[in-house]
């Protein structure tokens, strides 16, 4: 029924800061018969606007479960794409393979009057990361890997994600799961589940954040009402590797995010 390539970017803070949401570029026709998943990509062009809720879980000690509105907007063109702040460029579209820039916001982090355990630290901020994206169709999904960079300085990390993904249709609704992991490098880590010398305390020990790697799962579902008109969830859920969960402002070992909304696509 549709092709869907997808990208969600998540975070929790405060709600006055934003939550990027990127679901994207749905056909509206039957695919040809043998026809590939990169071919079918790269002759769409879609625009989507939409909305919906966003829900999410904290690892950090003491922060409650956040609720957000949820904007989309998302672009998907031949070569360009934008999945509300998720921006990128398909420099080579070819033979099934996929590679371009990318740019994306991070949304991690704290403010120190987030939580009683995290009292008298220093906030711990959103950044902009940058790299590359590339993506390899098989014949039935799709291979991708991202390695990024932070741009404003603010955590000095990288991130490599690893991801694999299918779509099929079952019963009028669309299935996207998808798994991977995350390879987090120490600078990242040690960033947002840290804990500074001058930020200890007796029940807050100082911390040091190592590279670490978190799998995680995603599922994906949208249900088409009109030709215009769809409906969309996204579970997604990551475990936190040990070099986050033994920070002692960290009190979880895994984050869940859900998503639901509505999207019209022209």
């Amino acid at each position: 029924m549709a092709v869907m390539c997808l990208a969600l970017t998540g975070g929790w803070d405060c709600p006055m800061r934003f939550i990027t949401l990127g679901i994207a570029c749905c056909h509206a026709q039957e695919p040809e018969r043998g026809k590939s998943l990169s071919a079918m990509i790269e002759e769409v062009t879609t625009f989507h606007v939409g909305g919906g809720g966003f829900v999410q879980t904290s690892p950090y000690a003491g922060v409650d479960t956040r609720v957000y509105p949820a904007p989309v907007v998302a672009y998907e063109g031949k070569r360009l794409y934008v999945r509300s702040a998720i921006v990128g460029y398909r420099l080579i579209s070819e033979n099934g393979l996929m590679i371009g820039p990318l740019v994306q916001p991070r949304i991690e982090g704290f403010q120190e009057d987030d939580s009683p355990f995290l009292s008298g630290m220093r906030d711990r901020n959103w950044s902009v990361d940058g790299g590359v994206n590339i993506e390899a169709a098989t014949p039935i999904g799709l291979l991708g890997v991202s390695v990024v960079s932070d741009l404003l300085g603010r955590n000095r990390g990288q991130e490599v994600e690893f991801r694999y993904l299918i779509m099929f249709p079952v019963l009028g609704f669309h299935l996207i799961p998808s798994g991977g992991v995350k390879w987090k490098s120490e600078k990242l880590v040690d960033y947002y589940y840290g804990v500074r010398p001058n930020e200890a305390r007796p029940d807050r020990p100082a911390y040091e954040g190592e590279q670490a790697f978190d799998p995680f799962l995603r599922l994906v579902i949208r249900r088409k009402l009109t030709k215009h008109w769809s409906l969309f969830s996204d579970a997604h859920y990551e475990w936190l590797a040990s070099e986050i969960t033994n920070s002692p402002i960290v009190s979880k070992d895994h984050q869940l995010s859900l998503t639901a909304g509505v999207l019209y696509a022209w």
